[in-house]
């Protein structure tokens, strides 16, 4: 694979990053919550990007 096949997924991974640091933020979650809340939406929103561009370049 390409380097530039793997951009969806860390542009997914960096928008669930920053919505992880938003909702850390706005709820003030204790450390232990905040960590498993990071980890998986920077998963999640890599995972969902990546399927979301390929279901688009199939068209």
């Amino acid at each position: 694979m390409k380097f530039l096949d793997y951009l969806p997924y860390a542009i997914g991974c960096a928008a669930g990053m920053l919505l992880a640091l938003l909702v850390g933020a706005v709820c003030g979650l204790s450390e232990d919550v905040a960590l498993v809340e990071s980890v998986a939406l920077v998963v999640l929103g890599g995972g969902v990007a990546e399927w979301y561009w390929n279901r688009l370049s199939r068209r």
